[in-house]
């Protein structure tokens, strides 16, 4: 695994070691941070394909430099739950779980796991759609095994 990190945070050691179980030979992960003016905590996209990859296997992170720590961020459940609206009539809704994340490098440790579910998915020939709360519980499942959360 390649590790461009362009960021003041020591993460590559946790990267690694976090997926070390898993195949990751030829994957690629940039960590950048957002551009000015964002208002995200972070984001992060795995690209199936890629300018200068042409077979995927590229994570792009991009983290906010003017995040205040604890930040929480909401994860996806396989949970759901049913509630009536105005109109009486009845909708599911999906539960969302809040994590909160004291320092930066946790926080691009949780979103790098979520992009790395979706490599291993793409690595597998699994389709890359609909796919997010499979991609939440993976990142939530190894970040409890870390003692991250």
């Amino acid at each position: 695994m390649i590790i461009r990190n362009s960021t003041s945070f020591s993460i590559s050691t946790a990267l690694r070691e976090a997926v070390l179980d898993y195949p990751a030979d030829g994957l690629t992960v940039e960590l950048r941070y957002c551009p000015k003016g964002s208002r995200r905590y972070i984001s992060g996209t795995y690209y199936r394909t890629a300018r200068n990859h042409a077979n995927g296997r590229l994570i792009r992170l991009r983290i906010n430099r003017n995040n205040r720590y604890p930040v929480e961020v909401q994860f996806k459940t396989s949970e759901y739950y049913k509630r009536r609206n105005a109109r009486g009539e009845e909708l599911v809704y999906q539960r969302l779980r809040k994590i909160r994340f004291h320092t930066p490098e946790d926080l691009i440790l949780a979103i790098f796991l979520h992009e790395f579910s979706h490599y291993l998915d793409h690595m597998e020939g699994r389709n890359g759609r609909y796919k997010q709360t499979k991609a939440d519980k993976f990142a939530l499942q190894v970040l409890r095994k870390l003692d991250v959360t």
